[in-house]
């Protein structure tokens, strides 16, 4: 049976009418989930995509994304560490950081932070909805803790074990605060310790001050105004300081032999390397030690920044994932460092002095060049 041509042309417009209409549906309907897929991670800021949870953090919450950085501030006195304390409190109120006491970190840590005194735990929280800024427990320590309750302080009494529990709690409960994808702020606390055992990559945020300069700042602070409530002027310790031993008092260089060197001192792999008691003196073999400090800092991928360095907070930044300008657009910080103010006004340094000064800080002074060269080269010393 034969149909009319006309009726074969017909159908086949009517077909391909069809066929068009199919594909303009799907296509719609295609596009439509694409907008709701882009819209769904949109953030307050237009064109801004909040970053993928599964990137930030495991979909396995109880295991951590090994990718994952935590950073810990090694604090070292007179080295600007009290304006780093400050910075870093507001950055990480800023993002929302749980403070030390919140019931939601001390959860984290029962059973994996036994304190040594039987008497004293971690608490164990039970509103998961606490915001109240409370005083924290071991393994923190609690002092000035209202001051810095976001700025987390491990004590000093804590083992290894226990470390990797904070780290990994500090990564687990860090809040993704709609950041930029290119940009992910991480976790920073204050520790010497840092454990490389735990599941979260563990980083050190070190600043280093020109050594002849801190040595000085470290002697009129601690010795000639027995600042700090006079730790070093008795009764537990007497270094020969303050008024009482006006006659047999410390020179900066009895100091500096005594408690010189201290970045070496400190940055060296298990920590303190020689008492820092009033009666010892600086290691003699300090100097041959720089080397495996410089090694640790570099291979462990660890940020090194310089008090004198007027590019430290952008270093900071880059360090710690935040968005460049994070400090002085969000924060409302400066470059400046703020100090302790001493009664007395420094002095130049007599040349011989200096000389004695920088043959007992070798060690120091080679561990500033190798990260510092220009400002090194520069003769960077605030003392003069």
């Amino acid at each position: 049976m034969k149909y009319p041509r006309k009726n074969i042309v017909i159908s086949t417009l009517l077909l391909l009418l069809i066929l068009v209409c199919v594909n303009l549906s799907f296509t719609s309907i295609l596009e439509d989930f694409n907008v709701s897929s882009i819209s769904h991670n949109r953030v307050r800021g237009e064109g801004e995509v909040k970053v993928d949870e599964e990137k930030q953090h495991p979909v396995d919450k109880g295991k951590n994304d090994k990718r994952g950085d935590v950073y810990f501030m090694v604090q070292i006195d007179k080295a600007g560490s009290s304006t780093l304390r400050n910075t870093f409190e507001a950055r990480n109120k800023w993002y929302g950081n749980p403070d030390m006491g919140n019931p939601a970190v001390n959860r984290n840590l029962v059973g994996r932070c036994i304190n040594p005194d039987s008497n004293f735990y971690p608490r164990r929280g039970t509103n998961k909805e606490t915001t109240k800024v409370t005083k924290p427990g071991y393994p923190f320590s609690e002092s000035k803790w209202e001051k810095f309750p976001h700025f987390w302080k491990i004590g000093n009494n804590v083992t290894s074990g226990c470390m990797d529990a904070i780290t990994e709690t500090a990564w687990k409960l860090w809040p993704d605060k709609g950041s930029a994808v290119s940009y992910r702020p991480k976790p920073i606390m204050r520790s010497a310790l840092c454990t490389p055992q735990s599941t979260v990559n563990c980083r050190r945020l070190v600043q280093l001050r020109e050594p002849v300069s801190h040595i000085e700042s470290h002697f009129e602070y601690f010795c000639k105004e027995c600042k700090d409530g006079g730790k070093f002027c008795g009764p537990k310790v007497d270094a020969k300081c303050g008024r009482k031993h006006r006659k047999n008092h410390e020179t900066i260089q009895s100091w500096a032999r005594k408690f010189g060197n201290l970045f070496t001192r400190t940055l060296l792999a298990g920590g303190y390397h020689g008492p820092f008691s009033h009666n010892k003196w600086t290691r003699p073999d300090a100097l041959k030690h720089a080397d495996e400090v410089i090694r640790s800092l570099r291979d462990g991928g660890d940020c090194v920044v310089a008090l004198e360095d007027p590019n430290r907070l952008s270093k900071i930044e880059a360090c710690l994932g935040d968005q460049p300008g994070f400090y002085t657009k969000e924060l409302g910080l400066k470059g400046e460092t703020t100090s302790n103010k001493l009664k007395v006004t420094k002095k130049r340094l007599n040349p011989n002095v200096k000389y004695d000064l920088m043959e007992i800080l070798a060690a120091d002074i080679y561990l500033y060049e190798s990260f510092f060269p220009f400002l090194a080269a520069n003769g960077t010393n605030r003392s003069e």
